[in-house]
């Protein structure tokens, strides 16, 4: 009777495993969809910084011309750390309880 009740538990177990694997993996595969995004994030942020010193470069240079200057450069970002900007949209985002 104890081999009958482990060979019922067996495709339970089977079952068990398979799902937990299939749910490690689209964690997994979440996890590094992140990871992606975050370095896309980081590049836009500095490509971002590098945009807004050419334009207050070329701001500086027009006033010194006697132009009148650009009105509309991009403020700075509230951080200019990728970690900082990251670690306050969390916050934000918890704050709104949606995680």
């Amino acid at each position: 009777m104890a081999e009958e009740s482990k060979k019922t538990e067996q495709p339970f177990e089977y079952l068990l495993r398979a799902l937990q694997e299939g749910e490690a993996r689209r964690l997994s595969q979440c996890l590094e969809a992140i990871d992606h995004r975050l370095l896309d994030c980081g590049k836009s942020l500095a490509e971002y910084r590098r945009a807004r010193m050419i334009l207050r470069s070329i701001n500086r240079n027009l006033a010194r011309l006697g132009a009148e200057p650009v009105p509309s450069v991009p403020d700075e970002l509230p951080t200019a750390d990728l970690s900082e900007a990251i670690h306050r949209r969390i916050d934000h985002i918890k704050s709104k309880g949606t995680i």
